[in-house]
């Protein structure tokens, strides 16, 4: 299992307290300092099978200061974006061997403390 978020995010650190809780040890990895490559985005997006938009922070105000509501980019650009700027990924991200969780989603982290 692994946890990706932003150490400054009350979020991030809540569901990464909620893990731990729950007798999770997981690393905290920020990826604010150090941003996914391409190619794990591209893991992790095969593995959710929704395509990049889903790991888009749209709320964050990095997203609001580049204007990325009012451009159109491709999936490749989209990833070049998000393998940079880790403030643009919508955060945390849980990492499992069967899915990829965004966002602290309670239920599905109730599912994977139970089942592991």
């Amino acid at each position: 299992m692994e946890f990706y978020g932003y150490k400054k995010c009350s979020t991030c650190r809540n569901a990464h307290k909620f893990l731990a809780d729950h007798g999770v040890d997981v690393p905290f990895q920020d990826f604010v300092q150090n941003p996914p490559s391409v190619e794990q985005l591209k893991a992790w997006i095969a593995k959710r099978n929704e395509g990049v938009l889903p790991f888009v922070n749209t709320k964050g105000t990095r997203y609001r200061e580049l204007n990325l509501a009012d451009k159109q980019l491709s999936e490749a650009e989209w990833l070049d974006l998000l393998s940079t700027d880790g403030k643009l990924l919508k955060r945390p991200v849980l990492v499992t061997d069967e899915e990829v969780v965004l966002g602290f989603d309670r239920p599905a982290y109730e599912r994977i403390v139970t089942a592991k």
